[in-house]
């Protein structure tokens, strides 16, 4: 089977790492491409990776630990934590509408209108967007999407207020209390919200292709990372990171609940609860963590009936698209994973 995965992966030039494991052991790990092109410097098992929206769910393992500390409720409104009404948001949009993209929040980066998501341009230079605060021009004299509640429609902007709110919350910048809150805790010590001029060693550049050449994407992407996007890591931070949240080390029993119960369908009838997506696994739940940009593919998923956890990181737009289906396709095929 691994080497079935190898040829596939050959074959479409494909550029990243991908990983499954088994609990914490490692069944299959193969690095491919370069993380620096030019310099021809190859990408390898820990070199860490955009995962663009993949964010999103540590944004919400973010908010549940707020939660968990007395701060809020997901039934806790805008205006109880803002303390006055804001145009871009209805004030009674709660903080579960945020995490289930339901708020009807303004969207800076709406993906029902965007089509073009390697030009898309922002009225702030990409280089002054350092923290979600810094958003909130963009978000200024806008309208509210819709009214919460009405409907679900997958939101950038929702998740960079949650930002805002978890700043204003914790009274701290947002990238500094996912650190000592989420990835600490985690033991994700290979993760954080770095900036595009100061990234770590062992860090993939992104490549995007214009014409017949492939360049970089820091032209194209905030600065830093913030609630909906941006973070870098790697595959074995994010093997730990699915154990820890599913032996209950990083939120509760009841948080886990609230998080992995479908909450709504998003595009064409996906599941999704608290900023994790929910799908079958054969006859097995499977969860996971999504993000595809310029010059990032990402996806890590986990199914806790198998204490399976599959990875693909990629340092190309799209990078991982194919390859999940082909992964679980060749994995369903071995029996001991189709019996459980």
């Amino acid at each position: 089977m691994y080497e079935t995965i190898d040829n596939f992966l050959r074959e479409r030039n494909f550029s990243g790492v991908v990983s499954i494991y088994e609990g914490r052991n490692q069944s299959y790990l193969k690095s491919f491409g370069y993380r620096d092109i030019p310099n021809e410097i190859p990408i390898n098992a820990t070199t860490r990776f955009g995962i663009a929206s993949g964010t999103k769910t540590f944004t919400a393992v973010g908010m549940m630990r707020l939660i968990e500390s007395g701060h809020v409720a997901l039934s806790t409104s805008v205006r109880e934590i803002m303390g006055y009404d804001i145009e871009f948001v209805h004030p009674d949009a709660t903080i579960r509408q945020l995490l289930n993209h339901t708020s009807g929040t303004y969207d800076y980066y709406d993906e029902e209108l965007v089509d073009d998501f390697d030009n898309y341009e922002v009225e702030i230079p990409w280089f002054k967007l350092d923290t979600p605060g810094d958003y909130l021009p963009l978000f200024k004299s806008k309208g509210m999407k819709f009214r919460p509640g009405t409907r679900a429609s997958y939101s950038n902007g929702g998740y960079v207020f949650l930002g805002i709110l978890i700043e204003k919350i914790s009274g701290l910048k947002y990238r500094d209390f996912m650190q000592q809150a989420v990835f600490e805790p985690a033991g994700m010590k290979s993760t954080g919200f770095y900036a595009f001029n100061d990234l770590p060693k062992n860090t993939a550049w992104g490549y995007m292709s214009v014409g017949d050449s492939l360049v970089s994407n820091i032209y194209k992407l905030p600065i830093r990372g913030g609630g909906d996007g941006g973070l870098y890591t790697n595959s074995e931070d994010m093997n730990t990171f699915w154990i820890h949240l599913f032996d209950n080390s990083l939120v509760s029993a009841k948080s886990l609940n609230d998080m992995t119960n479908e909450e709504v369908e998003l595009f064409r009838g996906q599941k999704y609860g608290l900023g994790l997506y929910i799908d079958d696994f054969e006859n097995h739940t499977s969860y996971s963590a999504r993000g595809s940009d310029c010059g990032v593919g990402f996806y890590s998923s986990f199914v806790p009936d198998l204490n399976l956890n599959i990875n693909v990181f990629s340092n190309m737009t799209d990078g991982e698209r194919g390859v999940i289906a082909f992964l679980e396709n060749e994995l369903l095929k071995g029996e001991r994973i189709a019996d459980g």
